[in-house]
């Protein structure tokens, strides 16, 4: 298998490792804060393993259909019109997490908690309105980009 057959196979690997990353970087920003206020601890503790929990589901569902040979390549993600059932299972695994971001953002005071804990974001958010606003401006570009999956007929490489 050549180098582009490995990546295509392997690629939801460098995704998990990403979002692992992301949470560290983050666990190290916090980290002056928290020795500054330990009462955020456990707020930030609660943040970061939500975001390595939810952020990697759908990539273990991915390297799942992978792994088991139900899904050749992760190409074969950019055309969920074909009905693999893996296929849907990723895209329905974002779509709950955009379902339950929305709802703990907006419901749950999560944009609230985002500000008394700084740190998680590269810009620090003063209000919660504008985290809302961010949200609802990554879930539109998501749902642009799913959509478009949905309808565009991608055609699927070949690296054998």
């Amino acid at each position: 298998m050549n180098i582009f057959g490995l990546i295509s196979k392997y690629f939801w690997i460098i995704f998990i490792v990403i979002t692992l990353a992301n949470a560290i970087t983050m666990k190290i920003r916090a980290k002056k804060r928290i020795e500054a206020d330990p009462s955020l601890k456990l707020g930030y503790d609660m943040i970061f393993k939500g975001i390595i929990t939810w952020g990697n589901i759908p990539w273990v569902i991915m390297g799942g259909g992978i792994i088991t040979g139900r899904v050749p390549t992760i190409f074969h993600y950019f055309r969920p019109q074909d009905g693999n059932p893996f296929v849907i299972a990723f895209y329905i695994s974002v779509f709950l997490i955009w379902i339950l971001g929305t709802y703990w953002l907006f419901v749950k005071n999560g944009a609230e908690m985002l500000v008394k804990h700084p740190g998680i974001f590269n810009y620090d958010f003063l209000s919660p309105a504008m985290i809302k606003l961010f949200w609802i401006l990554c879930l539109a570009g998501g749902v642009a980009g799913v959509a478009m999956m949905f309808v565009m007929n991608v055609p699927l490489p070949n690296f054998q």
